[in-house]
């Protein structure tokens, strides 16, 4: 099933002129100029990708290129530095050789140099003066008495020492260390000042990396980056053992500074737009020049305060100077520890590229470090022009637009107005009902325009018939209406209608009446919701229900209610329901007393019938004894006396019986004397006699109940109604109340619910209510035990079965007294 469409919103002659002819070729206009402009970019966008692959591959092989040439030139430096240790590690060799050939040719020592030397009150052996070479020889030495004579036999190389390190600017200091404690270093150090009396020269890097068992193979090595104990601040030292057969005589090295390093290697201009790095074999920034520290987070350590603190032990550089460990660069440093050369892009402080090489002489890496948008700077640039020459094609042909809306807005206004005038010609003539459509001339040579003048004219005159025909017939409804409601709220029935879904849409006076509700109030609800039908699929329907009125009181109702269907040529359509009620109420009610007064005749007819009987039992022994003594009397006429004295007693007898039974029907007959005696011995024992209540609205039953209990010496009063028994509660108590369940205004069950009301009230002791009623049905009896009955007895009953259920209770009042 399709849904139909909403209609578009109107708009104005101008706007549809608007939209149709600027927007519209604008639109179009737009779409080939956007195509275009894909085109365009487009055609940019692959050209730049192509240049900016090509140019950064450039730049990057530049890079390499310039890295390359760099590590050539840093590995000729060093292999300088290698050159110069390997030449003074011959020279020391040579003259450790000769100081052991004189010893062991036992030729006596020379002692004449023995005045350059000096002891420190440490008894530091070293040499006078302040300038050449400086000679530290420690107080720990195995023969403190030859120091001075050993020392001596070594300064012959004092003038090697002092070439090799003037001759390369990398070269800070140069040194022998021997494993007695001697070490001679140049330039001249204050070995007092700076190195402390004992001193273990062996424990440093600079001297046990090139003993045996770190470098079996007796070549020559480089040491990672440490702190000098000489005082030139962090250095590096590439050292080489000196033996003689066998025997380690000592260790040569020179000490290249991290600050001279940096001065020398990284000091030129770079031939990439950044800075270098130098990283050893294990990882560890060897230099690090100012431009790196901060993409790394580290401060290059040079220059060190010693603040006269001798270095003892060694210093290396920390951890976060191992580019290895460092968890930041996992990536680059797993890159540079297995490649040879190579380059990567990072991010550092910024996006960068980084590319490495490896320096052949020492195995360091040398790394060239370049920000991206400085290595790249003329892809950035060629990339803005490009970007330029799209913007400036977008806004050539937005003024290309923007001249066609112009010039398409001003022909929409020259036909906006040639069109408008015959519009809201006729805009006013439509409102004008069609009135002075004829006075007012048309001024149009548009033969469509004018033939429309005429149709709208035709259209008003038939609009304006039909606005007369239409008020008549709604004047009409409106009258049909009124009497069609007056004719319905004049029916005392209810009567409702509703539509096909059963909702209520109408509705007399007496239907308001009995919901309580308002035809406004009711209308649009389910019918269901107050009335319990099911509505008929045709025809007519009719069920009695009870139903509650806006009182609350439930009534018979008889709902009558008539549904039809009407079949058309193409589909099934319903008619409105529409009901009547008919409240039999009092039908029912006329029913109901009728069947209650029967009920009642025949309980009483039946319960005097057996007191009758009963009557009978006790009336037929003195009435045969007193038949006998009558024919006796006729027989034997001579005894007359005493038969006549015997049918006396009899006859007392009879009279006894019969007050006892009508006490009310005996007083006009019965002589005073009896009475009085009655009288008399009821107030001697009024103070034990039972006192019973009999409720009930049928006098024969009273007077049956009242004879039967009276006779075996009850005090019984009478009561034709509930609210009688309850007046009569107020001013006497009883021990006992027989209660008729079904009597008029105020039944058995209220009764006895008001008496147990009261005697709480009141505090007294409860009395014992016995429950008088024909119905003895299971759901009945629990209703007189909650009421507060404590017992019931149905009817019709025996004298002798009423007797002995109040003798029961009675006595059972008395127990619980005493």
């Amino acid at each position: 099933m399709t849904t139909p469409e909403s209609p578009s919103p109107l708009i104005s002659l101008k706007q549809w002129l608007s939209r149709t002819y600027i927007w519209g070729g604008a639109l179009s206009l737009s779409i080939v100029a956007a195509l275009l402009l894909l085109i365009l970019l487009g055609t940019y966008y692959l050209l730049a990708q192509n240049h900016d692959r090509m140019a950064r591959k450039e730049h990057e092989q530049q890079m390499i290129q310039a890295l390359q040439a760099r590590t050539n030139w840093v590995s000729a430096q060093l292999e300088s530095v290698q050159g110069n240790l390997q030449l003074y590690r011959k020279q020391a060799e040579r003259v450790f050789s000769e100081q052991r050939s004189a010893i062991a040719a036992k030729r006596p020592l020379d002692r004449s140099q023995d005045n350059l030397f000096s002891l420190s009150p440490q008894n530091v052996l070293y040499k006078s003066g302040s300038d050449g070479i400086a000679v530290y020889y420690s107080s720990l030495a195995s023969d403190l008495n030859k120091r001075s004579t050993y020392a001596a036999q070594l300064l012959p190389l004092e003038a090697i020492m002092v070439d090799l390190q003037q001759s390369n600017a990398l070269v800070q200091q140069i040194y022998l260390n021997t494993p007695d404690g001697l070490n001679l270093i140049y330039p001249f150090v204050d070995v007092v000042q700076q190195f402390a009396p004992d001193m273990d020269l062996t424990s440093f890097s600079f001297y046990y990396l090139a003993d045996a068992s770190h470098n079996p193979l007796r070549k020559n090595v480089w040491t990672d980056a440490y702190l000098d104990p000489a005082g030139q601040g962090w250095i590096i030292s590439h050292i080489g053992p000196v033996y003689n057969g066998d025997r380690l005589e000592g260790v040569v090295g020179v000490d290249l500074t991290i600050k001279g390093m940096i001065n020398t290697i990284f000091a030129s201009p770079q031939q990439w737009p950044g800075y270098g790095a130098l990283i050893g074999k294990n990882g560890n920034i060897l230099a690090l020049p100012p431009e790196g520290e901060e993409d790394f987070g580290l401060q290059e350590l040079t220059e060190h305060q010693y603040s006269f603190q001798q270095v003892d032990t060694n210093q290396f550089k920390p951890s976060q100077f191992n580019l290895y460990k460092r968890k930041d660069l996992t990536d680059l440093s797993r890159l540079i520890a297995h490649q040879q050369a190579g380059l990567a892009q990072v991010k550092l402080k910024e996006p960068s590229v980084v590319a490495w090489n490896t320096v052949p002489a020492t195995g360091w890496k040398l790394l060239a470090i370049a920000p991206e948008h400085e290595l790249y700077v003329h892809v950035t640039a060629f990339e803005a022009q490009l970007f330029d020459m799209a913007l400036l094609a977008a806004v050539l042909m937005m003024m290309v637009l923007l001249i066609y809306v112009s010039w398409q807005y001003t022909r929409n206004s020259r036909l906006s107005r040639q069109f408008q005038a015959p519009l809201d010609y006729f805009q006013d003539v439509i409102k004008q009902q069609g009135q002075g459509l004829l006075d007012r001339p048309l001024s149009s040579n548009v033969l469509e325009i004018q033939q429309t003048a005429e149709l709208i004219h035709n259209l008003a005159q038939q609009k304006q018939a039909l606005e007369q025909q239409v008020q008549n017939q709604q004047k009409e409804q409106e009258s049909q209406n009124k009497y069609f409601r007056n004719l319905l709220n004049s029916i005392p029935m209810p009567v409702f209608d509703t539509d096909v879904e059963f909702r209520l849409q109408g509705c007399n006076r007496a239907f308001e009446a009995f919901l309580g509700m308002t035809e406004a109030e009711l209308k649009g609800h389910l019918i269901t919701e107050f009335i319990p039908l099911t509505p008929p699929e045709d025809g007519t329907y009719q069920h009695e229900l009870v139903l509650s009125n806006a009182s609350g009181q439930s009534r018979h109702i008889n709902v009558l209610v008539t549904r039809q269907l009407e079949l058309s040529k193409d589909r099934k359509s319903e008619l409105a329901m529409i009901g009547l009620m008919i409240d039999l109420s009092d039908q029912y009610q006329v029913r109901d007393q009728i069947v209650f007064d029967r009920d009642r005749a025949m309980e009483a007819s039946q319960l005097q019938s057996e007191y009758l009987q009963a009557i009978r039992h006790e009336l037929e022994e003195p009435l045969g004894t007193l038949h006998q003594l009558v024919l006796q009397l006729l027989n034997n006429p001579s005894n007359t006396s005493a038969l006549v004295r015997q049918v006396k007693e009899k006859t007392d007898i009879l009279i006894s019986i019969a007050k006892d039974h009508w006490p009310e029907s005996s007083d006009n007959y019965m002589t005073d004397q009896p009475v009085a005696i009655s009288q008399n011995l009821q107030d001697e024992k009024s103070s034990s006699v039972g006192r019973i209540l009999v409720v009930d609205d049928g006098p024969v039953n009273t007077m049956l109940a009242r004879s039967v209990l009276q006779k075996v010496g009850y005090e019984v009063d009478v009561a034709f109604s509930g609210k009688e028994a309850l007046s009569m509660m107020r001013n006497k108590r009883y021990h006992v109340v027989l209660m008729d369940i079904f009597m008029p205004a105020m039944d058995g069950i209220e009764t006895t619910q008001l008496w147990r009301a009261q005697e709480r009230q009141q505090n007294i002791r409860p009395a014992v209510i016995i429950a008088l009623t024909a119905n003895v049905l299971e759901s009945e009896r629990q209703r007189f035990f909650d009421a507060g009955m404590d017992e019931y007895l149905a009817k019709p009953y025996h004298p002798s079965e009423l007797r002995d259920r109040v003798d029961f209770w009675y006595r059972k009042q008395l127990s619980q007294t005493n």
